[in-house]
């Protein structure tokens, strides 16, 4: 076998394994500063919510990745520790539209900060136009799959 199928065949387990890594790291940080359970999920859902809200939680699934099942049990989560609200859609009372508490708007400029931080931990030997790539580079990948 020749070393760049060696390469490829290592590709996935890497990827999972910093995929996991910088999803634990960013909620034992957004956890310990916001003093109750604060996952990486919730961070990712409330980015989108923070660009544009209200969202439905047809919306979020699909800018998440997620199945719907699964986004309804963390939104559930969420507003439970007082992290989004859900209201009925006005046109049409079968949808609910997801929005941000003010406790989330908040903790925005914290959680930037925490993230950044924990991101740049990982990042911090790679030169700014590596993260670029390698963000363009990941971006290319789940659309290859998505599209597939």
């Amino acid at each position: 076998m020749n070393e760049f199928n060696v390469e490829i065949l290592n590709l996935p387990e890497n990827l999972y394994r910093a995929a996991i890594a910088i999803r634990g790291e960013i909620t034992r940080r957004l956890t310990e500063a916001f003093g109750e359970e604060f996952t990486a999920d919730y961070w990712f859902i409330m980015n989108h919510l923070f660009k544009e809200n209200p969202l439905t939680q047809g919306r979020l699934a699909e800018l998440t990745n997620r199945d719907r099942a699964s986004l309804s049990r963390t939104i559930a989560c969420m507003e439970r520790i007082d992290l989004v609200t859900k209201m009925a859609e006005p046109f049409d009372k079968r949808k609910e539209l997801i929005s941000p508490t003010k406790t989330a708007i908040n903790f925005k400029p914290e959680g930037e900060r925490i993230v950044l931080q924990a991101v740049g931990m990982v990042m911090h030997n790679l030169k700014p136009i590596e993260v670029i790539e390698l963000n363009r580079m990941l971006g290319q990948l789940f659309e290859n799959i998505t599209k597939g």
